[in-house]
């Protein structure tokens, strides 16, 4: 951040002066008074040890970011995994499925007609015998409602 902060100021003082400044010049002397106010970090003065230290903890980090990506990957392929055999399996059972329908139709096909007709009038006539009875229901609820209204009236309820 503080490089980047003396590289901006460089190039606006360069501006300001119009060119006449030379860039290196003024980076060397906002370095120097970056330093005199313990903006810029001291890492010249780190023993190499040091800086290996943090190198290798810095890898150390990384690998293990690195295997943890890896392991959820390996965890998200096997997820997928399952899941595309799951379908396959269902795909399969639908085939299946569809086979039997498909065998059914055509066995369907093969029925003559005189026995469609035969059991359309099978059901028909059921039909019809239920619907008398259904006409039989619906006049005696209307006497046995007209007989019940009758008899409250005379009562005096109605």
């Amino acid at each position: 951040m503080p490089a980047l902060l003396i590289d901006l100021l460089t190039a606006l003082v360069s501006l300001l002066g119009g060119g006449l400044l030379v860039n290196s010049e003024v980076r060397k002397v906002l370095r120097i008074l970056f330093a005199k106010v313990d903006l810029l970090p001291k890492g010249d003065n780190v023993p190499y040890t040091d800086k290996i230290q943090r190198l290798t903890n810095s890898m150390l980090k990384a690998s293990q970011e690195m295997d943890d990506l890896l392991a959820e990957f390996a965890e998200t392929t096997i997820k997928r995994k399952q899941t595309m055999e799951k379908v396959e399996a269902e795909l399969s059972a639908l085939q299946e499925r569809h086979t039997e329908l498909q065998t059914r139709i055509d066995q369907l096909k093969d029925v003559p007609i005189p026995v469609a007709e035969e059991f359309a009038k099978l059901t028909q006539s059921g039909e019809s015998r239920s619907a008398r009875r259904d006409y039989v229901l619906f006049g005696l609820g209307v006497v046995v409602s007209t007989v019940i209204a009758i008899v409250l009236k005379l009562v005096g309820l109605g």
